[in-house]
C-alpha cells in the first residue's frame, strides 16, 4: 500500500514539530534516526514536501506516536494506491 497526496500543500497541517518537541528531541537527532537530511525533516514540516510512507511509518514508530497523531487529517490528505497484484 502507498500514500499519494491528494491534497494542495498547506490546506492541512502536520503536527511532527510539536511532537518532536513535546518527547524532547531533536530534529537533527529524529532525522538521523529516520536516515534522512534534516532539511528534508523541515521540509515535511513545512509541508513543502511530504515523507514516504516508509518514513512516514518509522517515524511514527520512533517518536511512539501513531501516524494520525503526526497528520491528524491523514485520511483527506492522502489516498490510497493498491497493487492489485499484492491484494
Amino acid at each position: 500500500m502507498l500514500f499519494k497526496l491528494s491534497e494542495a500543500k498547506g490546506t492541512y497541517m502536520n503536527n511532527i514539530k510539536e511532537i518532536i518537541r513535546e518527547k524532547g528531541l531533536q530534529l537533527s537527532w529524529v532525522a538521523e534516526k529516520l536516515e534522512a537530511h534534516p532539511s528534508h525533516l523541515s521540509m515535511w514540516i513545512s509541508e513543502d514536501r511530504y515523507p514516504s510512507q516508509e518514513r512516514l511509518v518509522k517515524m511514527a514508530k520512533l517518536l511512539k506516536v501513531k501516524v494520525k497523531d503526526l497528520y491528524p487529517d491523514i485520511k483527506t490528505r492522502y489516498t490510497y494506491i493498491f497493487d492489485k497484484d499484492n491484494d
